[in-house]
């Protein structure tokens, strides 16, 4: 299977990665309110197949460092956490939010610091494919008390500033197919293991284009991928148009593959994200050669 918050929170998606890249401020800096927003976004899934990907989201928390010790108890201690959200259950299609589309769970002021972790606490997780097929999922126990986002480097708030971190939930490992979507019996189920990358969107850039085979040929459901030293950061799915996006990149030089069955895959390296701005990378694939034995 392959892989598939604007201002305010946005959605997620238990392994978890997280790339952020917000620079440190020194405790003499921190002092008033700055705001937070959270924006969660989605990375690709085989939409062919599959009409939703729900997940429902009842709290969600943030943790100072300045209530952190060596001894912390990293992920249990709730009074170490400043709760955003603790209300009615929030319900998110994550089909919804692929090739930079966010949707915005909250924006709120918090006091300026330097902030570690962030722990979101999801309820239900479902698939629903085209057929009508529904499949409920389990929420894995070790997520009981919320699932844990680590930022490293921290996310730093600062006074009277806004600071939009983009949430970025891997549907397409987050929802593990169980059979073969290729096979007669098809998707028996899945498993349910969220993995989530959060980033801090001012200090981030974004990668995006179309994916074509000519001039007036679009390639669609082609699968790009950003890779950073041998492991994908994020990735996409082209739209009917061949278009993509990939946003909430950190800063730095990686190597983009773009894949689709029937075609050769193509390799660019390197590609450069830069702070606030999109690179533009406009990908071109040939199909690939069949040989036949004789």
């Amino acid at each position: 299977m392959k892989n598939l918050l604007k201002n305010g929170l946005m959605l997620l998606t238990g392994i978890l990665m997280l790339a952020t890249s917000c620079n440190q401020i020194s405790d003499s800096e921190s002092g008033g309110n700055g705001k937070i927003v959270l924006s969660l976004t989605d990375a690709p899934f085989p939409v062919s197949l599959v009409d939703k990907a729900l997940v429902t989201i009842d709290k969600i928390e943030i943790r100072s460092t300045a209530t952190v010790s060596s001894t912390t108890e990293v992920t249990t201690n709730s009074e170490l956490f400043t709760v955003l959200y603790d209300g009615d259950p929030m319900e998110f299609d994550l089909l919804d939010l692929q090739n930079g589309i966010t949707t915005e769970l909250l924006s709120m002021d918090i006091a300026a610091g330097s902030y570690d972790l962030i722990r979101m606490h999801v309820t239900n997780a479902s698939v629903l494919l085209k057929d009508g097929s529904n499949f409920d999922l389990k929420v894995p126990s070790g997520f009981a008390s919320g699932l844990k986002i680590k930022m490293t480097p921290n996310l730093v708030i600062e006074s009277g500033v806004e600071s939009e971190v983009i949430l970025d939930f891997d549907v397409s490992k987050s929802f593990v197919v169980q059979g073969n979507m290729k096979a007669k019996n098809g998707i028996k189920g899945f498993i349910f293991k969220p993995v989530l990358r959060a980033t801090c969107q001012k200090y981030s850039g974004s990668v995006g284009g179309k994916v074509f085979e000519n001039a007036t040929t679009p390639i669609a459901e082609a699968h790009v991928q950003i890779i950073a030293a041998d492991t994908i950061l994020s990735s996409a799915l082209t739209d009917a148009a061949g278009n993509y996006h990939m946003i909430g990149l950190p800063t730095g030089s990686y190597k983009v593959v773009c894949e689709k069955d029937g075609y050769t895959p193509v390799t660019v390296d390197p590609v450069v994200v830069k702070a606030r701005e999109k690179t533009t990378l406009d990908i071109q694939m040939a199909t690939a050669t069949v040989t036949v034995n004789p």
